[in-house]
C-alpha cells in the first residue's frame, strides 16, 4: 500500500478514536448521532484523501516536455501586424491566418496575464494540439499542472478532445461541458464575452488557423487591461509620494532612478504584509514607469496624476538605462514575461538597421528588468524581501550592472561584422558576460 495512503488510513483511524474518547453531552452518545457522527467524519476525510490522491496525478515537479521555439525579429513583426488594427478597420471585419508560431507567441503572451506557464501548440492533421504546463505555489505534491488537449474542427463549431490533467484523462463529452461552465463561473467570463462579441468565425486548416474578427475588439481589450490595473488600490498613494520626492528635488543635480525607487520601496515594505507585498511591488513599478514614460504610458494605465516636476531619470549618466529597465520590469510584473526578452531584442536589431544602432548596453537594462520584475512578484517571501533590500538602497549600481565595456552604436553592417546574427558564439559570449554581471549583484542571487 503507498505510504501516503497508509497515513491518511492512520489519520481516519486515529481521529475517530480521539472522537470515541471525548467526554460528549448525553445526545451526543446516542448510538444513531455517534453513527451519524462517524459517517460524516469518515466521507469528510476520505474526500480529503481523494483530492490528494488526484492533485498526486495531476502535479508534478517536472514539467512535461515541451519545447519552446525562439522568436526572431521577422516572428516578433509579424505579431505586431497581426495586432495592429488602424481606426477605418474599428467596425469593418478583419480576417487574419495564423501560423504555428504565430499562435504561440499570441497564446503565451494572454496567458502571462493570468498565470506563469509554458505552452506549445502544434498543427496535426485537422487539429490543434495544445501542451501547457502551468507554475503552481509550493505544495506536497508538484510544483507543475500540466495540460494536454487538442481543438478539431466540426463544421461551424470547435469541438475539445482528448483533454489530460497531469495522468488524469478526462472524457470529451464531459470536458466540453465543464470548461465552459468554468469559464462562465470565473473572471475569465469578461474576456470570453469579448472573444464571443467580436470574433465571427475561427476555422482549422491543415497548417494555419483562420480567425475573422470585428477590429474594435482592440478597443475593448484595452479597456480590459485598465481595468485590471485598476486592481492596485495603493498605487495613487506611490504616484504622490514621487510628487513629493520630485518636487523636493535639486534640479541641479540628476535625478537618480534609486531617488525614486528606493522611498517607494520603503514604504511598500513598510505599509504592506506578506499578503499584499507582490500587488504593492507591482503598484510601485506601475508608478515609477509612470513617471519615467510619462504621457506614453498614461494612454494605457488608469494614473490620473499630473506631476509638480517632471524630470529626465539617469543610471550611469543616461536615461535610456532607466528607460530600459522599468519598461521590462513594467512587463514582466504587470503583463507578460514572455514577449519582455524578444521586444527588447527586436528594438535593438531595429536600431542597428535605423536609429541609434544595436546596443548591448540597452540588452543589459532590458535582461536586468525582467530579472528585477520576476523576483518582484516571484512570491511573497521575495516580494517582501525585495522591499526589504530596495529599502535600503541608494545607489543604483547595486540593481544595474557596470555597462564598462558593452558595445553600442552599431548600425547592422558593424553588428554582421562583428556578430553576424544572435545566435552566433560571439554573441552569445556577450549575453553570457551581460548575465555574469547581473547574477554578481546580491539583489539577483535571491532564490
Amino acid at each position: 500500500m503507498p505510504h501516503f495512503i497508509q497515513h491518511w488510513l492512520n489519520s481516519i483511524h486515529d481521529a475517530m478514536e480521539r472522537f470515541q474518547g471525548l467526554h460528549l453531552p448525553a445526545w451526543l452518545t446516542h448510538p444513531a448521532v455517534q453513527k451519524l457522527v462517524k459517517i460524516l467524519i469518515y466521507t469528510l476525510l476520505t474526500l480529503i484523501l481523494l483530492i490528494s490522491i488526484l492533485l498526486c496525478f495531476a502535479l508534478d515537479n517536472s514539467p512535461q516536455d515541451i519545447i519552446l521555439q525562439g522568436m526572431n525579429r521577422d516572428d516578433i513583426q509579424r505579431a505586431k501586424l497581426l495586432l495592429h488594427v488602424t481606426p477605418e478597420e474599428r467596425e469593418s471585419l478583419k480576417t487574419v491566418r495564423l501560423n504555428q508560431k504565430d499562435l504561440n507567441i499570441a497564446a503565451s503572451y494572454l496567458l502571462n496575464h493570468f498565470v506563469e506557464n509554458t505552452i506549445q501548440i502544434q498543427f496535426t492533421n485537422d487539429r490543434l494540439l495544445f501542451q501547457m504546463a502551468i507554475f503552481v505555489p509550493d505544495n506536497p505534491w508538484g510544483r507543475f499542472l500540466d495540460f494536454h488537449f487538442s481543438l478539431k474542427q466540426n463544421g461551424e463549431d470547435i469541438l475539445l478532445k482528448s483533454f489530460k490533467i497531469g495522468e488524469i484523462s478526462i472524457p470529451d463529452r464531459a470536458a466540453n461541458l465543464l470548461l465552459p461552465f468554468i469559464v462562465h463561473h470565473t473572471a475569465l467570463n469578461e474576456y470570453w464575452l469579448a472573444i464571443t462579441r467580436y470574433v465571427k468565425t475561427v476555422r482549422i486548416n491543415q497548417n494555419d488557423i483562420e480567425v475573422s474578427y470585428l477590429g474594435s475588439i482592440i478597443d475593448t481589450a484595452k479597456k480590459l487591461a485598465i481595468q485590471k490595473h485598476q486592481d492596485y488600490p495603493n498605487l495613487h498613494i506611490y504616484q504622490q509620494l514621487i510628487n513629493e520626492i520630485v518636487a523636493q528635488h535639486d534640479p541641479a543635480w540628476r535625478l537618480s532612478l534609486t531617488e525614486l525607487l528606493q522611498p517607494l520601496f520603503l514604504s511598500a515594505y513598510q505599509h504592506s504584509t506578506p499578503d499584499t507585498a507582490i500587488q504593492d511591488n507591482r503598484a510601485v513599478i506601475i508608478a515609477v514607469a509612470s513617471y519615467i514614460y510619462k504621457n506614453e504610458l498614461r494612454r494605457y494605465l488608469p494614473l490620473g496624476l499630473i506631476y509638480s516636476h517632471e524630470y529626465q531619470v539617469y543610471a550611469y549618466r543616461r536615461i535610456d538605462i532607466p528607460q530600459h529597465f522599468i519598461a521590462e520590469a513594467l512587463i514582466t510584473a504587470v503583463d507578460s514575461n514572455l514577449l519582455s526578452l524578444q521586444l527588447g531584442l527586436d528594438k535593438e536589431v531595429g536600431d542597428a538597421q535605423k536609429g541609434s544602432g544595436f546596443s548591448f548596453i540597452d540588452i543589459s537594462s532590458d535582461r536586468t528588468g525582467i530579472r528585477f520584475g520576476q523576483l518582484a512578484i516571484a512570491s511573497p517571501a521575495s516580494a517582501r524581501r525585495v522591499q526589504q533590500i530596495m529599502a535600503e538602497t541608494r545607489d543604483y549600481t547595486a540593481i544595474i550592472p557596470d555597462i564598462e565595456g558593452l558595445p553600442e552604436h552599431m548600425d547592422e553592417a558593424t553588428f554582421k561584422e562583428k556578430y553576424r546574427n544572435i545566435d552566433s558564439q560571439a554573441y552569445q559570449d556577450m549575453i553570457k558576460l551581460i548575465d555574469s554581471r547581473i547574477t554578481a549583484l546580491p539583489l539577483y542571487q535571491l532564490n
